[in-house]
């Protein structure tokens, strides 16, 4: 198990930095021939600052501490390290919103020069109190590190070899979380071959535990079809899922505290519903969205909820640029079905008091406006009725009314009485 520890001002560690700085990974490669490292001292706050510069990076090989070329830069000459770079490319999340997910959060972390251009991309180094030797130790503790953080499965795995060089990003736009955390050499990282596969074995499992959809059907039509072709042939087998069921009844249902529905704004100006743009926390709006879907019904199947999260994207949401892919459905829905149904506190905000049943109404040939106001009627009509008391006169039944939040008049309960053929309230003896 793999413990942290704050970083002391005088914590310092070998590393192998290139003497030249580059603004491009490309750059770089063009360049490696010719590339020079320097083995030097250095603490986190100068490892940012070099990440920042541009330069490149690599561990402590066979070099007798003078300045070296990628030719000695090889599995075979590798002495020692301090460090361990991850490569995450095309997360479906943010640098900011994986780190979240992290168990073991790293010592560094910071977006690559693909960032933006080739999808989400960053890169977390993590930091040791002590030398990581040979090359079984360091592939042991690069899976065990990578186990424990819950980083799963990584599409890049150049770093998992300690003869792998990684570049820093000297652009404007590099984004940097620095956390100061170094870590202990596991003890876990054994070097034997069993307990290595052991390690691998568990990130494979990890893998295919994330992988919610059971139905491969349904897998290779969601993967294989656009969004809005997947939503239109699975909605005879789904319905999607906006709002807690009600129970209609005389053209309308109560709304009680229990009950939940995703916002939706209106616009005026369209007279339709407001769709979702970038910058109105979209993704938040959609796993908010994934969390009532899962409250309102707690037995969902993964394959419904990715069905109603795919319908409010197509039907909610602006989606042009593509940032609410399928991957971050797959994710979103993952997230919610984990989570503890006790644990999922979103409250009901709607301050309606019923809701009227638009196709009762239309089909006795009310329109929407009159509809409601019969619907307030009949809703009123029965609320008095549960909590009028004949042994009080009509504004004692009035004042009481109030208390429970009925505000009605005493000529309104004079009306209601009339109506029911109650002539007079029965005077107390």
């Amino acid at each position: 198990m793999i413990t942290y520890s704050i970083a002391q001002s005088d914590y310092t560690f070998n590393v192998s930095v290139s003497t030249t700085t580059y603004e491009s990974k490309e750059a770089f490669v063009a360049a490696s021939k010719k590339l020079v490292y320097r083995k030097q001292p250095v603490n986190i706050g100068s490892m940012c600052q070099l990440i920042k510069e541009g330069h490149s990076f690599c561990h402590c090989y066979d070099d007798n501490d003078e300045p070296f070329t990628n030719s000695t830069k090889t599995q075979a000459n590798f002495r020692y390290t301090s460090c361990i770079a991850y490569d995450i490319d095309d997360n479906t999340l943010t640098m900011e919103e994986y780190l979240t997910t992290l168990t073991c959060q790293p010592t560094i972390a910071y977006t690559t020069t693909s960032d933006g251009i080739k999808g989400n991309r960053y890169r977390l180094v993590y930091c040791f109190d002590g030398k990581i030797t040979g090359k079984a130790q360091y592939e042991a503790t690069f899976e065990t590190v990578q186990v424990e953080s819950g980083i799963g499965e990584l599409k890049d795995t150049c770093t998992r070899s300690p003869a792998q060089a990684f570049f820093g990003n000297a652009l404007p736009t590099c984004r940097m979380v620095c956390t100061n955390y170094v870590y202990n050499i596991p003890t876990t990282a054994s070097t034997t071959t069993e307990k290595r596969e052991k390690v691998s074995k568990q990130i494979k499992i990890k893998k295919r535990e994330s992988d919610i959809i059971s139905n491969d059907t349904f897998r290779n039509d969601f993967d294989g079809m656009s969004m809005r072709k997947f939503v239109s042939t699975y909605s005879g087998d789904f319905q999607p899922i906006e709002e807690s069921e009600l129970t209609y009844h005389n053209g309308y249902a109560p709304i009680d505290e229990n009950y939940l529905r995703i916002y939706r704004r209106w616009n005026p100006d369209t007279r339709r519903i407001h769709k979702w743009q970038d910058g109105e926390g979209r993704r938040k709006k959609l796993a908010t969205a994934a969390l009532i879907i899962r409250k309102i019904k707690p037995d969902i199947t993964a394959e419904h909820l990715i069905y109603c999260l795919a319908y409010e994207v197509v039907h909610y949401y602006c989606n042009i640029d593509g940032v609410l892919n399928k991957s971050l459905i797959l994710r979103v829905a993952e997230t919610a079905l984990a989570k503890p149904i006790e644990e999922i506190t979103i409250k009901g905000h709607d301050k309606r008091k019923y809701k009227v049943d638009k196709d009762y109404w239309k089909s006795l040939g009310v329109s929407t406006k009159a509809a409601v106001a019969k619907a307030r009627a009949v809703w009123n009509d029965e609320r008095i009725g549960e909590l009028y008391d004949y042994q009080l006169t009509d504004k004692e039944n009035a004042d009481v009314m109030a208390k429970f939040g009925q505000k009605v008049s005493v000529s309104t309960i004079k009306r209601w009485r009339k109506k029911h053929g109650i002539t007079k309230y029965n005077k107390k003896t």
